[in-house]
């Protein structure tokens, strides 16, 4: 409980500076003792730590492009995330984090499988009112009446974190994902990602690249490059429309696979699965997920992934479109 309170006091007084922190991979020594902040803004220490002359730490990330601070792990600290001064000591290693090397076609063998998840957000929202994503949607936002990207995984399902180390495994999968480091995108990415993943408000993006992009065997520009391009498919098709034109009145089943065929080809429907949650006296619809199989490349066609992978159960048999705001 003290750690997700301090969790939250983090996302408060760093929201405005995280987008624009700078991935590193290397440690920072020491040369004298200097406070081990959890806000440069606002000069927070909690335990009053510091860094020792001569100890080495591990490096998350810089503050900016031209830094004036560290982010550092401090083992025994409460968060182990702080910011420490340039000037205190000596960057070692410090390069920016290298991306993964670039895809190469597999020669012969299984095509690669996927599963690509979305949300709907106002449903998600109806049971997770307090993330900042919930606090700040509105009628007029594009998750209102968009699909969100929940993610993009490389199956099987077992094949997450990826060369990862294990204290980013842990801060994962218990939900300190502001603890991850920073996924470094470019500016237009950014803002494209920023729109069809509310979920970067809690830095979902952090969590869904440590668990599942590692695995993906690209950037994580191209990761999230493929992504985002799947989803504008889909945003901009027969499906999203169906959503859209029935907000607040029940969907079938029946009727979200037959406009995945009218969108994307005969059957296509077949591979995917809605996903339904109560709320209250009703059930709502929460998400989609899309079976996908093929190589994903910037000029993959989401129809022929789709019609590529094997039929899948359908989930729920029917749910309410969940308007904006809680119901």
């Amino acid at each position: 409980m003290v750690r997700t309170i301090l969790s939250l006091l983090l996302l408060a007084v760093m929201g405005a500076s995280v987008r624009a922190e700078v991935p590193l991979d290397g440690t920072f020594t020491a040369q004298r003792t200097c406070p081990a902040l959890q806000s440069i803004n606002r000069q927070t220490n909690p335990g009053d730590i510091t860094v020792s002359p001569g100890a080495t730490y591990r490096v998350i990330a810089a503050n900016k492009a031209q830094a004036t601070h560290y982010w550092i792990v401090v083992h025994g600290a409460q968060p182990d995330r702080r910011w420490v001064a340039v000037e205190c000591g000596s960057l070692d290693g410090g390069t920016a984090s290298m991306p993964a090397p670039p895809r190469q076609p597999p020669a012969s063998g299984p095509k690669p499988r996927y599963t690509m998840a979305v949300s709907w957000q106002p449903a998600f929202c109806e049971a997770h009112t307090r993330t900042p994503e919930c606090r700040s949607q509105t009628p007029g936002r594009f998750d209102a009446t968009h699909f969100s990207l929940h993610g993009l995984w490389p199956e099987p399902f077992e094949n997450v974190f990826c060369d990862v180390p294990a204290d980013q495994v842990r801060d994962s999968e218990d939900g300190y994902w502001e603890y991850l480091p920073p996924v470094a995108l470019s500016a237009r990415l950014r803002s494209a990602l920023d729109q069809v993943m509310p979920g970067t408000r809690s830095q979902l993006e952090r969590h869904e690249w440590t668990k599942h992009g590692t695995c993906y065997g690209a950037s994580q520009e191209q990761y999230f490059t493929d992504a985002v391009a799947l989803m504008s498919a889909l945003n901009s098709s027969r499906v999203a429309n169906l959503f859209a034109a029935n907000i607040g009145r029940q969907l079938s089943q029946r009727q979200v696979r037959s406009a995945f065929d009218a969108a994307f080809g005969s059957g296509t429907g077949q591979r995917v699965s809605m996903d339904c949650e109560r709320d209250g006296d009703r059930f709502v619809i929460s998400e989609l997920t899309i079976s996908l199989v093929g190589p994903i490349t910037p000029d993959a066609d989401l129809a022929e992934l789709t019609a590529a992978a094997r039929p899948t159960d359908g989930g729920c048999n029917i749910g309410t479109v969940d308007p904006a705001g809680l119901q």
